[in-house]
């Protein structure tokens, strides 16, 4: 009775749920050489919600990040959908949504959710990759796991392979550094040909946009995704807010976790490989003796390209 009643509170909420013993979670990850913490907790629930496909460009005076950011964080919008859920239930509970030791990959799979595509995402029969997942941990036992059934796989597809500009997806697996939504999310100098790779603000969309089990999925929209004017960041905002001003003018979007700088440095990158000498005052501006190294070593880079044009 657990099990279907914890189903129905998050059927609910989300657009696929798995529930699984967490125990088996825990045996798997162990096997499969993952380092993940000690959880008391008897049950995980895995829960992935659907977002939309819309495609946005760069232009001289605005960027874009990966399209999985646009609409409300989706870090705050699982975790509200998954407490409303938990407070219909009698349990204690944790959860998690991205930062957290845990891998919702590896209980996705484990759940039904879909199966681990060649791009390291998880696909569904449903929404494709168009999803975000979560996870819960709660203090009951149940009668019985609820596994979604998962019949599919990438077969010999390797469209996503000849599509990544970096090669970070190959046959023999996965070069996370080599990934271009990995590497501009990080906060380290950036080499040449990762400069070059690079378009978009935050994150990237390559492996999915090719993906054929994507085709015709991004459709559902949930409130909480529609657009709301953060998917297009001013190159001027970037360089003249403070972090504060602009957390405030871009409040609640999910590329800020990273911070401005972050951004800033990918601007830099993007105003250099569309030789858009615009914002090179502001950009020069920026490079003082406070910023980090790693964004200083970027936009200088940047702005030799930019003068030399």
């Amino acid at each position: 009775m657990q099990s279907q009643q914890i189903l129905k509170v998050f059927k609910s909420e989300f657009d696929v749920v798995g529930v699984i013993n967490t125990q088996r979670y825990l045996d798997e990850a162990k096997k499969r050489g993952l380092t993940v913490p000690h959880v008391n907790f008897k049950t995980l629930v895995v829960v992935a919600l659907a977002y939309p496909k819309r495609i946005i460009s760069n232009s001289k005076t605005h960027l874009v990040p990966s399209f999985y950011t646009f609409g409300s964080d989706y870090h705050v919008v699982l975790k509200n959908r998954m407490a409303k859920a938990m407070f219909k239930l009698p349990y204690k509970f944790s959860l998690g949504v991205d930062n957290h030791p845990h891998n919702e990959r590896l209980a996705a799979v484990l759940g039904g959710i879909g199966f681990f595509g060649k791009n390291q995402l998880i696909i569904n029969k449903d929404y494709g990759s168009y999803i975000f997942l979560g996870i819960v941990f709660i203090d009951t036992d149940i009668d019985q796991e609820i596994i979604n059934k998962v019949d599919d796989d990438c077969g010999d597809c390797i469209k996503c392979l000849q599509a990544c500009p970096t090669k970070a997806i190959t046959e023999l697996g996965f070069e996370k550094d080599k990934c271009i939504s990995y590497y501009n999310q990080a906060k380290r100098n950036l080499d040449e040909a990762e400069a070059t790779a690079n378009y978009a603000l935050f994150g990237c969309d390559i492996c999915q946009l090719v993906c054929p089990k994507n085709n015709n999925m991004g459709k559902i929209i949930h409130p909480e995704f529609e657009l709301n004017g953060n998917e297009r960041v001013s190159i001027k905002d970037l360089f003249t807010l403070s972090e504060k001003e602009f957390r405030n003018r871009y409040l609640n979007a999910s590329y800020l976790w990273k911070g401005k700088t972050i951004l800033m440095r990918n601007a830099a990158m993007l105003l250099a490989k569309q030789k858009n000498t615009m914002f090179n005052e502001l950009l020069e501006s920026s490079i003082t003796a406070k910023s980090p190294n790693w964004y200083r070593d970027g936009a200088i880079k940047a702005l030799i390209k930019l003068k030399n044009l």
